[in-house]
């Protein structure tokens, strides 16, 4: 009997020690799988980052910093003036305001579109209103694009008015018309010195004896105080440049001829047929006339002629090349983006 019932416990349940044996090697078992799955699944082992991951853990751990430097970096790639933007400017001015006389209706109305078209543009303009002698008014526009100092900053004209009965394609359709490419292609670009645009009002000689002139750049220059007047290193009035193969650089004042030379340096080593030659007679001469460098932009007829649609009602868009104005906007871009800090420094020490 005894054996038999030792049997039928071998054949039967297990004894209690292969019971403990198996669920220490299940305890063994569970502690294994739930390490593996805790270190290799849950929590992997970082790989090598690429360079590009890397930059951008960079930036979401110090998101304020990596903002600053952006900003400070992050400039626009100068764009090429396009002919079809100067033709829509021209014609507008020339063709649907017509003759800009000082201080009349169409001179506000050309003014006014161009300030209209520089804040699509994304730039803000400020309008300076001046009475002229017989109690009409007209007015500068103002703005800039910045520069990497604050230091310096370079001028930018062009008149809006033309004379009585002239539709002033050529004078000065085609200076605004520069002055709104280069404002658009060189916004947001890096460049030293703040870069300032004014759309002068009242060029043109004034009145029936035609002594009283610069109105509108003389009202500009004499609202700037002294320190805004020490930082600009130079002034360029863009004003009938889109007549004639032969450019012009006309200084005038005793700190400009440098700048007019760098220029036609610049121009002459790009292919254009420039050359300095002193002049008055645009919005650079209150400018030279207060010490500082000003030329003046003007485009000619071969062996230095000069337009003879100037001033007339022939003065239209049949006689102007748009591909004339945007040689010269590249130009000037080019000049103004080439300034250096070193340059800029010896402009403001004279």
């Amino acid at each position: 009997m005894a054996r038999r019932k030792n049997k039928a416990r071998a054949g039967g349940k297990p004894s209690k020690w292969i019971i403990a044996g198996l669920c220490l090697l299940g305890l063994v078992i569970g502690a294994v799988v739930g390490f593996y799955v805790h270190y290799y699944v849950l929590n992997p082992a970082p790989r090598k980052k690429s360079v590009q991951e890397g930059s951008a853990t960079t930036k979401t751990t110090n998101p304020v910093n990596t903002a600053n430097t952006v900003s400070k970096n992050k400039y626009n790639k100068p764009g090429s003036a396009e002919p079809a933007r100067v033709q829509q400017t021209m014609s507008y001015l020339s063709q649907q305001v017509g003759a800009r006389v000082e201080g009349s209706q169409a001179e506000h109305t050309a003014a006014y579109y161009l300030k209209g078209e520089l804040e699509k543009l994304g730039y803000s303009v400020g309008v300076q209103e001046f009475t002229l002698p017989n109690g009409q008014v007209s007015q500068d526009l103002v703005t800039a694009d910045p520069g990497t100092s604050d230091k310096y900053s370079f001028l930018i004209g062009a008149h809006v008015d033309s004379r009585s009965g002239s539709p002033g394609a050529n004078e000065n359709a085609s200076g605004c018309a520069a002055l709104l490419e280069l404002a658009r292609t060189i916004k947001g670009t890096k460049h030293v010195p703040e870069i300032r645009f004014v759309v002068f009002g009242a060029e043109e000689d004034y009145g029936s004896n035609r002594t009283l002139h610069r109105i509108g750049s003389t009202n500009y220059l004499n609202s700037q105080s002294a320190p805004e007047r020490a930082k600009i290193i130079g002034m360029l009035s863009e004003d009938t440049i889109s007549v004639g193969p032969e450019v012009h650089v006309r200084d005038w004042g005793a700190n400009s001829p440098g700048l007019a030379r760098s220029i036609v340096s610049v121009a002459q080593a790009k292919g254009v047929n420039a050359v300095e030659d002193p002049s008055e007679n645009s919005d650079h001469e209150p400018f030279g006339a207060a010490g500082i460098p000003a030329v003046w932009l003007e485009r000619m007829l071969p062996q230095s002629k000069p337009d003879p649609a100037l001033h007339s009602s022939s003065d239209s868009m049949a006689h102007v090349s748009t591909n004339l104005v945007t040689e010269l906007v590249d130009l000037t871009r080019g000049y103004l983006l080439g300034l250096d800090e070193a340059y800029c420094r010896a402009a403001v020490a004279r």
